[in-house]
């Protein structure tokens, strides 16, 4: 078991993991596979489709960008599970040396994020599908995976209350790939406002009310990081949805587009 100091070190305080035994690091043993392999397999059925489709009817080629900013999303992704395994392999050396590797990683992603949400709308503002107020999406995911970052950053001598963050770190940023999944089933987004929230979060939701109940069984009581992140999370979707919704913003992200210019 970790020490004490380790398990309730320095950090944001009604973030820490709360004294006693309930979220010892050796009752949480390989729960996080499970997470990281959930989010692998929701990227992974939603974006292998899209891949066969590409190949069989052979598109223009999207800007470099934007596969630069995939390739970047899957090593990262690639490097949060090896940092995982080194925890459930007892390796904490080498763990905390690529942690700032990661760290490094995920500030490129936010980056990327941005230029290729960005270069994604301009090239298409001439065509039917052109929805620029689905920026406030983007740009919401973009903020709130910062703000997590920053907290797993400063929750990292707190194992638990880290461990839970990454995670969410990883969660708040797979919309993407179970977005997709949704139109496997259904080609067209609910109009109404929580139909197209459901339509777009359904995977989000799903784990972190996935690891809730791990907590609660497992441990009496959901971990305050896991409350705090998932609230974050939550925060962020429901501004996305008014964004969605709301004309000004319509109007706002039109020239924001208009305003950026590159195609890529």
């Amino acid at each position: 078991m970790a020490s004490t100091a380790r398990r309730h070190g320095a950090g944001i305080g009604f973030l820490a993991t709360p004294r006693g035994p309930a979220f010892a690091p050796a009752r949480d043993r390989n729960i996080y596979v499970l997470w990281i392999a959930l989010i692998w397999a929701g990227m992974l059925a939603g974006f292998l489709p899209d891949l066969s489709r590409y190949f069989a009817e052979k598109p223009t080629p999207p800007p470099w960008i934007l596969h630069i900013h995939g390739i970047v999303y899957f090593v990262w992704l690639a490097l949060v599970t090896a940092q995982i395994a080194l925890v459930e392999v007892r390796k904490p050396a080498l763990h905390k040396q690529l942690g700032w590797w990661l760290v490094g990683l995920s500030v490129a992603i936010v980056v990327l994020g941005f230029v290729a949400a960005m270069v994604d709308m301009a090239r298409s503002v001439s065509q039917s599908s052109y929805s620029p107020e689905f920026l406030g999406l983007e740009f919401q995911e973009l903020a709130v995976f910062s703000i997590l970052l920053w907290l797993a950053i400063e929750m990292r001598r707190d194992l638990a209350a880290h461990k839970r963050l990454m995670i969410l770190l990883a969660v708040s940023i797979m919309d993407p790939g179970t977005a997709r999944m949704w139109s496997l089933f259904s080609v067209d987004r609910p109009a109404a406002p929580l139909g197209w929230w459901f339509s777009f979060f359904w995977g989000n939701v799903t784990l972190v009310i996935l690891m809730m109940a791990w907590d609660r069984w497992h441990h009496g009581r959901i971990h305050p990081a896991l409350l705090g992140g998932g609230a974050l999370i939550a925060a962020g979707e429901a501004s996305a949805v008014w964004l969605n919704f709301a004309p000004w913003w319509h109007v706002a992200a039109g020239r924001l587009v208009a305003a950026w210019g590159w195609t890529g």
